[in-house]
């Protein structure tokens, strides 16, 4: 039975922000099962502990089915759900940036001859036609890239917004608070429940911005503590296997 702690580990996860279903799918699949189907009833038994109605359910399933992200199809009496070709390709895309443990240490400088509308989740404007984006990222043709020394303090609030800074530090709380207080052994649903709201409040928030260096971010940034603090909370309640969910 879920202790006091616990549920008030789940309210203040869902509480960070609004919970769209069909988003939460995508990180139900992401997270417990990126390779191999889920049945109606586990599913549902996710989905219900995390307090999402069965009418939602079926709406968000509806509409994954439509974008050609998931696919379903009857077992006897249940369905079975599945990612897409499209699903896993988009799922493989972020899990790198989501469970990823290393830092980013280093980043670019992008000059543009003209005027781009860049993606702001891959390059961060710092003025008209300059850019700082993560050393990887794919370089637009007719580009400079350059390689800075250092990072000066300045740049923080140049790529930061409130909205952004404010997210983190709510989520870095309800956070911390987790890592301190919820000290118990969980049942498998409840562990799987736990992990994709932490995941949720994860990756609604890193998948907004470009991965960048600490140096990159003002003194209160948040995002690279909540990933230390993400990683280890998922360590300390590691995936469990579809089957110890399964009703019984």
């Amino acid at each position: 039975m879920p202790t006091d702690t616990y549920s008030q580990a789940l309210r203040s996860l869902s509480d960070l922000g609004p919970l769209r279903v069909w988003s939460l799918l995508v990180t139900v699949f992401g997270d417990l099962a990126p390779d191999r189907p889920l049945d109606g009833p586990t599913l549902s038994a996710i989905m219900g502990r995390i307090g999402i109605k069965p009418e939602a359910l079926r709406v968000a399933l509806h509409r994954l089915r439509s974008d050609g992200w998931l696919a379903s199809e009857k077992q006897g009496r249940n369905s079975l759900h599945r990612l897409t070709a499209k699903g896993q390709s988009d799922s493989d895309a972020a899990r790198g940036r989501i469970y990823g443990h290393a830092q980013v240490e280093q980043a670019n400088v992008l000059l543009t001859r003209d005027a781009l509308d860049l993606d702001p989740t891959v390059f961060a404007q710092i003025a008209p036609r300059v850019f700082l984006c993560p050393t990887d990222a794919q370089r637009p043709p007719d580009t400079i890239r350059l390689a800075p020394d250092a990072l000066p303090e300045w740049l923080g609030p140049q790529i930061e917004t409130d909205a952004m800074r404010d997210a983190y530090t709510s989520l870095h709380a309800v956070l911390t608070r987790i890592a301190d207080e919820l000290d118990q052994d969980l049942e498998p649903l409840d562990v799987a429940a736990l992990r994709v709201l932490i995941v949720h409040a994860w990756r609604r928030l890193m998948l907004k911005h470009p991965d960048l260096p600490r140096a990159a971010h003002s003194a209160d940034w948040r995002g690279h503590d909540c990933r230390a603090l993400v990683l280890d909370l998922l360590d300390r309640y590691p995936r469990p296997e579809l089957d110890q969910i399964k009703p019984a």
